[in-house]
């Protein structure tokens, strides 16, 4: 699913038809007043797995759609975007340009795009009426309901240590709205990120270098998805990442001095390692699918079972997605 951002369309997202051809469907998000709203709708309209693709506010829309239903992202890719929430100053700019949209549109595109380009691109005519002409069809409605979304906007970085798709992300080296740095902050509190930063690009990154960005998307692509096993998680170098803290944890439990600090109070001994949410809950609730499915090593994690006394062939049963009766009649033959 390839997102735009705003006062953007399917334009945008032209390079993903070449990295990933026939499979990338084109997302609207002109109607939302909200970007959990337009994340929720996404979700709705769709069903099964989906690889998100964002730019810049469409960004932020693919990770709330990945916290709002995490089992269901399998990877993103972020071009251009950002984290954090409304600024201090930027109320009245950002109010002062839905004003000059509504006086006069194609006055207010003409002042806003070209500091969205890279310096070397703002003199390409062909480049800048193509993203102009797209502006100006998206309209000042539309634009006002968008500003106003992202006024409202959540701190991604709430949900971040809990995406634990694989992430890839893309930023311009001479995006000024949306700097390197600030994709450097999103990569370092994501559990399983790469971030290319490609050279000679803006704020309109996927449109200003194409070929740049469907080779890195085809390559990342290529790198991530693997042959899927019907439901199996596989445990990939992408999933050893995911679960980085979650084995650390376990592994850490083969000392006598940790083991009796779980014992004595598990939920200060989890706090040590930074387990997300997830994670944490999974540990918590002693759900083996779910701590493999995050990435946990099976054989690290069943370190925990020999704390917190649990028969192997129940954790057996859990993998399987049976009840533990059922687990040693069919597939141990006891009764």
């Amino acid at each position: 699913m390839a997102i735009p951002g705003l006062l953007s369309d399917r334009r945008v997202w032209k390079a993903l038809e070449t990295a990933a051809p026939g499979r990338v469907r084109h997302a609207d998000v002109t109607r939302d007043a909200h970007i959990a709203a337009m994340a929720g709708r996404l979700l709705a309209e769709t069903a099964g797995p989906l690889i998100v693709a964002g730019h810049s506010m469409g960004g932020r829309v693919a990770m709330e759609m990945a916290r709002q239903a995490p089992a269901r992202i399998r990877g993103l890719i972020l071009a251009n975007t950002g984290h954090d929430r409304q600024k201090p100053d930027e109320l009245p700019r950002r109010m002062a340009k839905i004003a000059a949209g509504h006086r006069d549109m194609q006055a207010m595109v003409a002042a806003w795009l070209p500091p969205m380009l890279a310096p070397g691109r703002q003199a390409d005519a062909a480049l800048t009426e193509e993203l102009a002409e797209m502006a100006r069809s998206i309209g000042a409605q539309v634009h006002e309901r968008q500003i106003r979304a992202l006024l409202e906007r959540p701190d991604a970085m709430d949900c971040l240590p809990g995406i634990s798709c694989p992430v890839l992300l893309l930023a311009g080296s001479e995006d000024g709205w949306s700097p390197v740095a600030q994709h450097e902050e999103i990569a370092a509190a994501l559990p399983c990120a790469e971030l290319q930063v490609i050279a000679g690009a803006g704020h309109f990154l996927p449109v200003e270098k194409p070929a740049e960005t469907a080779a890195a998307v085809a390559a990342w692509l290529a790198r991530t998805e693997r042959p899927q096993i019907a439901e199996t998680p596989l445990l990939d170098r992408a999933a050893s990442l995911r679960g980085y803290r979650l084995n650390k944890m376990a592994m850490a439990l083969a000392e006598p001095a940790n083991r009796a600090a779980f014992r004595e109070d598990e939920s200060a001994y989890l706090d040590r390692f930074g387990l997300s949410p997830r994670e944490r809950a999974a540990v918590q609730d002693r759900n083996w699918e779910e701590m493999v499915r995050l990435g946990g090593n099976l054989f690290f994690i069943l370190k925990i079972s020999a704390i917190d006394p649990v028969p192997i062939t129940a954790i057996g049963a859990a993998q399987a997605g049976m009840a533990h009766d059922d687990f040693l009649k069919q597939r141990l033959g006891k009764t």
